[in-house]
């Protein structure tokens, strides 16, 4: 087989996310896989917020070009980074397994929040800003952008008592050790991203061949919970612009499904959780009971 190009952003954790799945391909098949990083216009502006330049997309849409440009053959994405829906020429081909799904409170020092009568804690992401401010309510949230070792310079240099990153990044990049004191956020009390914690590998749909390939790295639970996750984000018309989660989980026997769904900027926001047997059927019965007026297929 020819050689492989894998096209991603250039950051340092999504470089590392992609040569993770090369690792896993290369595991069940003897490839040549190159690894291209390309600029995107989230990459190339880190101090606007994203609901003035474009949305989520604006991580994935110059990836997604070079793929239907056939520059590249196929495409590693943190799954929380792709649109609700795809271009139609192209496919998620993968999903391998999921890593920590949840948010992480990082604070620059221990410190007992509720005991403080303002804390400053930074991020941009409103569906963290609406729970974070639900769970300290003396929170005032401040705007943050960047890369991991950004962040966490600036949440010392710009004097906040704290801020939010996936847990996943931070495992993925080994930054726990590091951190000088952190609060890992159950889904009870942060609803995390559609997809967080999860890798989307996406390639062209006429690609029957690459995609059966691609498809050996799949799991099969995190597979499940990315599609019913995804049809709650498909339903709700889900953008970073509307503050919205969703996360299923493999229990035991069962499943269980939060979803967390603010309908505008001003509204603080409603959190469920379900179990049953079928993470999808459980996305469809969150949607009528956080939005029941909404209709949808």
């Amino acid at each position: 087989m020819k050689t492989l190009r894998v096209g991603t952003r250039k950051s340092p954790l999504a470089m590392r996310q992609t040569q993770l799945v090369v690792d896993q391909l290369k595991k069940i098949y003897p490839l040549d896989i190159e690894i291209v990083g390309l600029s995107t216009k989230g990459d190339r502006m880190p101090h606007a917020p994203l609901t003035q330049i474009g949305g989520k997309g604006v991580f994935v849409k110059e990836v997604e070009y070079h793929l239907q440009q056939k520059t590249i053959d196929f495409a590693v994405h943190s799954l929380k980074d792709l649109p609700a829906r795809l271009p139609e020429d192209l496919v998620l081909a993968a999903t391998p397994k999921r890593a920590m799904p949840y948010d992480c409170l990082i604070l620059k020092e221990p410190m007992n929040l509720a005991a403080k009568e303002e804390i400053i804690i930074g991020t941009s992401s409103i569906r963290r800003n609406k729970q974070i401010s639900r769970l300290y309510p003396h929170a005032k949230i401040v705007p943050i952008r960047g890369k991991i070792e950004t962040r966490l310079k600036k949440m010392v240099t710009e004097n906040m008592d704290g801020t939010v990153l996936a847990c996943a990044g931070l495992e993925r990049m080994n930054y726990f050790d590091q951190l000088p004191a952190y609060r890992i956020l159950s889904p009870a009390e942060c609803v995390p991203a559609v997809g967080q914690g999860i890798l989307g590998v996406e390639c062209r749909k006429e690609d029957v061949e690459l995609q059966q390939l691609l498809a050996q790295v799949s799991d099969p639970d995190t597979h499940l919970a990315a599609e019913a996750e995804r049809y709650f984000l498909r339903q709700m018309d889900g953008n970073c612009e509307i503050p919205i989660g969703a996360f299923a989980n493999r229990l035991s026997r069962d499943w269980e499904f939060y979803g967390f769904l603010a309908e505008d900027l001003e509204a603080e926001g409603v959190r469920i959780r379900l179990t049953g047997g079928d993470p999808l059927s459980l996305a469809k019965q969150a949607i009528k009971e956080v939005m029941p007026s909404k209709q949808y297929c």
